[in-house]
């Protein structure tokens, strides 16, 4: 990932321009990676932008596959019709 990139990423997380260049600055001492950047958005007070935690949308995951047999029969639906 790029600066720019990374840059980009927040403004479209909604991390203030001052606080962007706080992170960028400390990140470049540290090493310019997801999780450095992340650590530093979470101690400025924001949420993670650059991890994706998949234990926490588990439920989601299951409920999806529900959805996704829902779609199956719906198409069965469709296709007796023709």
């Amino acid at each position: 990932m790029t600066l720019n990139e990374a840059m980009t990423e927040m403004r479209y997380s909604g991390v203030e321009e001052e606080d962007i260049e706080a992170v960028i600055e400390t990140c470049k001492k540290k090493g310019i990676t997801p999780q450095n950047l992340d650590k530093e958005l979470q101690s400025r007070g924001y949420d993670a932008v650059f991890s994706f935690e998949y234990d926490e949308y588990e439920s989601w995951y299951e409920g999806g596959s529900g959805d996704s047999s829902h779609k199956s029969s719906g198409k069965q639906n469709l296709s007796r019709n023709d």
